[in-house]
């Protein structure tokens, strides 16, 4: 039984993490890498974490920047970071014996195929998202009986199934259901690790919408609403394509799920379109959650993370994907970086070299057989994000 979780990352995913664990009762520990702090150190200041909407509560984790710690308080682990960041976690989880312990990564963005070669964990996992709908709040909100300033976490809602997968696969039954208890809804269990990360559908709603917008978000500077205005019949007439090509490739590695059907899972939904549900759907069509600028997660973290590992990974099966392809050199050209370059690509997987079957066997590979598996592995160039900037910190939805 899980009675306590350490959380690596105190933005909204890991706020709205701990204060949903010491809801229900859970211990839980948040760590913040000792170069960007700011939120462990409101926090500590206020001596406790408050939280509004679908969790409400004051809540009163231990606060700590010393990786050390966060492995002592707990064998499980869940790394709540941006993607751009996973990197700067690992080199610190490089430095312990992880070998007991349970990672976690919500969500992945083949997190997994990045740190299975770094670290070796008992069993290394990932999620397709957050489990959270969530942002972080400062000021005062004494509406809520929440008097002094200083952060807080805004849950605004849970995805109601959760797509996860470990690595190696051989997880029994009794640790499977003790990890669902560290999350709010049911998981979806997924074959392998690839398949966990083609169900990550930021790749498909954000980039296309906030590219096809750009003269509307350069010129309000995200004042107007991402999903139900930005997200026009025209615009999900492309998102569509670029569904199907994710579908496509994802079905070489595993099962795969169309956006729509998935997105009507998450949020118990039954919408006909993409763009009935953009227009409809209340968690996401009542708030802006816009881009200012084209400098934006949704393009700075969507395309190198999530769009160009599904394109490396469909050519890697032989498809050619051009609505993804275009939509990685349009974004390439609006912000000046080559994110086929510099992205999650193949080398930077350090799968350069594999044909699609040694993939495939590696992800499958059961505890007995991982060390083989992984023997073909070729150490990824650990330099490739390093033009890569930090996006605005935004609510994930």
């Amino acid at each position: 039984m899980i009675t306590s979780v350490s959380i690596i990352g105190v933005g909204n995913c890991g706020c709205a993490f701990a204060a949903d664990l010491e809801n229900r009762g859970i211990k839980v520990l948040l760590y913040a890498h000792p170069n960007h702090s700011t939120s462990a150190d409101a926090i500590r200041t206020n001596g406790h974490l408050d939280s509004i909407g679908e969790v409400e509560g004051r809540f009163y984790p231990v606060v700590t920047t010393s990786m050390y710690a966060a492995l002592r308080f707990s064998t499980i682990v869940i790394v709540a970071v941006p993607s751009y960041a996973q990197d700067d976690i690992l080199a610190e989880l490089e430095k312990h014996d992880v070998s007991n312990h349970i990672i976690i990564a919500a969500s992945g963005n083949f997190f997994t195929l990045v740190a299975c070669n770094r670290i070796r964990a008992r069993y290394l996992l990932e999620t397709s998202a957050s489990p959270f709908g969530s942002r972080l709040l400062d000021g005062k909100r004494s509406e809520q009986g929440l008097s002094d300033s200083g952060y807080r976490v805004h849950v605004l809602g849970f995805k109601s199934v959760m797509p996860i997968a470990s690595l190696p696969t051989d997880m029994d039954e009794d640790l499977r259901a003790d990890i669902g208890v560290i999350f709010p809804k049911p998981l979806q269990w997924c074959s392998n690790v690839i398949e966990a990360a083609f169900y990550n559908f930021n790749g498909v709603l954000h980039p296309i919408t906030a590219v096809m917008n750009a003269g509307w978000v350069e010129n309000t500077k995200g004042d107007f609403y991402f999903y139900r205005q930005g997200m026009t019949p025209s615009v999900t007439k492309i998102m569509e394509q670029i569904d199907n090509e994710r579908v496509a490739i994802a079905s070489h590695y595993g099962r795969a799920t169309s956006c729509l059907k998935q997105m009507n899972t998450y949020y118990g939904l039954n919408y006909s379109s993409l763009n009935e549900f953009a227009e409809k759907s209340t968690l996401h069509s009542t708030m802006k959650v816009c881009p200012t600028s084209m400098q934006h997660r949704y393009l700075l973290e969507d395309l190198p993370y999530v769009l160009v590992p599904w394109y490396e990974l469909g050519v890697k099966a032989g498809l050619e994907s051009p609505f993804i392809r275009s939509l990685i050199l349009w974004s390439s050209m609006i912000n000046g970086t080559d994110y086929l370059k510099v992205g999650r690509n193949l080398k930077a997987l350090g799968l350069e070299k594999w044909s699609l079957d040694e993939i495939v066997v590696m992800v499958m590979a059961k505890s007995d057989k991982l060390d083989t598996a992984l023997s073909k592995y070729v150490e990824p160039d650990f330099a490739f994000g390093l033009g890569l900037k930090s996006p605005e910190n935004i609510a994930v939805l």
